[in-house]
């Protein structure tokens, strides 16, 4: 063999590849589960003897017309309907970042082969940032692929595989036999003809119902949806039999878009009958629009959300600790108020969140500066006060019950001097054997402390971008940045001639000002700048430049940033420009980075 498997195994990490693999699945199947579809989900990474047979064969390599690996890691969805594969592959499209095109099945008329769908996408950074395996020796990429198939076609597929396209013998298998593999085709044709009848028997089922006024049934077989055992609300079974029309508009809802409304609904353990026929009253129907607003009041009373928490056992281990967020600032200080007062205040706020924590642990958590202890299963929380010495420390440590294995650990504390210091620190502990996404928690007392107090970095801190409109303003923002004192990073983003292609440093500022600086500079002022630093004016119109206390600046130009795409797009069915948000998704994330 031209790599060896040893060495595949020793250098490219099999372990992290599947754990990732698991990862994908699961957002996968969150994003179809919300959608209600029917579907299985399977994944795995390839053993390094799979790694090793595959590139021994041609066209494999690092030249520029050879073809690199790229099923390190491969997904198999199984949809069980037919037209459920076009749904699906509309969502990867819009969460993940295609590589290539999709490869399809090439069927003649005369022809009959397994038909899949097979798709390639760029493996997302959260995932890539975790892996530390070394894929520079062999020919691969940091990609996943996506076989999409129908449950019909699912076990024939291993069938084919092994049996005729795949076979080790080649022609030889087959030679002398082409009745046989004549009937085989058949075989496939029957199955093909039964994805298209199933639909089909589905779709004269629903209807018949129609017709009957079985409204539950007609959405059942219309729409062919995993529906939670909750039946149509009587209400809304009324509404229907005494409005015939408005059932008829429902009944000729497309599916599609009645799925992908679905997504964008928001987050739903489970589809109903009722959150359905809401949806689909609210975004797809189209029929008179007074009747749509009483449908629309009925729906919004009967349909609530499935809230429950399912508990599982777990094998607990030591766990490793992930920075989560942390702050080093100056509390303003108000010269019409005493300090003694505002270091009381905020001793009060941070104590407040701790019992918002723990309000149903204990009841007795203090909110000012004494010393307090509690210990109980999965909660931890200690607090040393001294309101003399004005100090104050409070750590704590309880249990996630929404993720399996996981504990958050809060520190801060207040000094008292000529100002007040405040510290914090959030660690998210997990399982060291369980991939985790990168996780930013600022404790909601941050911001508290904040709005009713306010932080200094050397510079006030502002949930709003400042103005620099002149030389002077320049100078000024040069000698800030040189400053040894400050901790937290500064964004310049300069303005654009279009309007319509700036980045919305406002709503930058909104989201990072209580631990970044935001700064947005007028177009009058950029011939200071360049004068200030290297850049040409070319490079800085619309540019947005980040610099931070140990090095490491970024420099993004205009054309950087409108090249911005989500390869993990969580806002797929978000409505915006997409560049300019997938732009400020990665500025955020940078600085949370740097924040950690």
């Amino acid at each position: 063999m031209k790599y060896n498997v040893e060495e595949i195994q020793k250098k490219i990490h099999i372990g992290q590849l599947e754990g990732i693999g698991e990862r994908l699945e699961e957002d996968i199947a969150g994003i179809l589960n919300r959608a209600g579809i029917y579907f299985r989900i399977f994944s795995r990474a390839k053993t390094p003897f799979s790694i090793a047979t595959k590139l021994e064969k041609e066209g494999y390599g690092f030249g520029i017309k050879e073809k690199k690996l790229q099923d390190l890691i491969g997904l198999r969805v199984v949809a069980y309907y037919y037209d459920d594969i076009n749904i699906i592959r509309t969502a990867l499209e819009k969460t993940f970042r295609r590589v290539g095109e999709w490869s399809m099945t090439d069927n003649t008329e005369v022809e009959f082969k397994a038909s899949k769908l097979n798709g390639v996408f760029r493996l997302p950074d959260e995932y890539q940032r975790i892996y530390n395996g070394d894929i520079s020796r062999v020919p691969a990429e940091l990609t996943f692929e996506v076989q999409l198939r129908t449950i019909s076609f699912e076990g024939w597929h291993e069938i084919e595989h092994d049996m005729r396209y795949k076979s080790p013998y080649g022609d030889e298998f087959w030679r002398n036999n082409e009745d046989l593999s004549r009937t085989l085709n058949c075989v496939l044709a029957n199955l093909e003809l039964c994805d298209w009848s199933t639909i089909s028997v589905f779709d004269q089922l629903s209807y018949y119902h129609y017709g009957e006024g079985n409204w539950e049934m007609m959405l059942k077989g219309k729409f062919r949806l995993r529906f939670a055992a909750q039946p149509l609300a009587p209400e809304l079974i009324q509404f229907l039999d005494e409005n015939p029309s408005v059932a008829y508009s429902l009944y000729r809802c497309s599916r599609d878009q009645v799925v992908f409304a679905l997504l964008r609904e928001g987050s739903h353990e489970h589809i109903t009958y009722n959150l359905l026929l809401k949806v689909a009253n609210e975004t797809v129907a189209d029929y008179d629009g007074k009747l749509k607003k009483r449908l629309a009041r009925i729906c919004n009373e009967v349909t609530r959300e499935d809230k429950a928490v399912r508990g599982e056992r777990l094998d607990l281990k030591p766990l490793d600790v992930t920075p989560a967020f942390q702050l080093n600032v100056i509390l303003s200080h108000n010269s019409s108020v005493e300090l003694h007062q505002e270091f009381m205040s905020a001793v009060q706020m941070i104590g407040n969140w701790a019992r918002s924590r723990f309000h149903n642990i204990a009841n007795d958590i203090p909110i000012t500066p004494e010393d307090y202890e509690l210990h109980v299963a999965g909660y931890n929380l200690k607090i040393l006060g001294n309101v003399s010495l004005g100090i104050y420390r409070l750590e704590l440590d309880y249990v996630d019950i929404t993720r399996k294995g996981v504990v958050w650990r809060t520190n801060v504390s207040l000094e008292k001097s000529s100002r007040i210091r405040m510290k914090v620190t959030c660690d998210y502990c997990h399982p060291p054997d369980r991939l985790v996404r990168d996780s930013f928690a600022k404790p909601r007392f941050v911001d508290e402390i904040f709005r009713k107090i306010g932080y200094e970095d050397v510079l006030p801190m502002s949930l709003k971008p400042r103005k620099i409109q002149n030389m002077e303003d320049v100078r000024e923002l040069s000698a800030f940045i040189a400053n040894s004192d400050r901790n937290l990073p500064v964004v310049l983003a300069v303005e654009e001639d279009d309007e319509e292609r700036q980045i919305n440093i406002s709503r930058l500022a909104e989201t990072v000002g209580t631990y970044a600086h935001v700064y947005l500079v007028d177009k009058k002022a950029v011939p200071g700048l360049v004068e200030a630093s290297d850049y040409t004016r070319e490079e800085l119109m619309g540019a947005v430049w980040v610099t931070f206390r140990d090095g490491g600046d970024k420099f993004f130009t205009r054309e950087m940033i409108e090249d911005s795409r989500f390869d993990f797009n969580k806002y797929a069915f978000d409505q915006g420009n997409v560049y300019e948000k997938a732009f400020r998704h990665k500025l955020v994330r940078l600085i949370k980075e740097k924040n950690c």
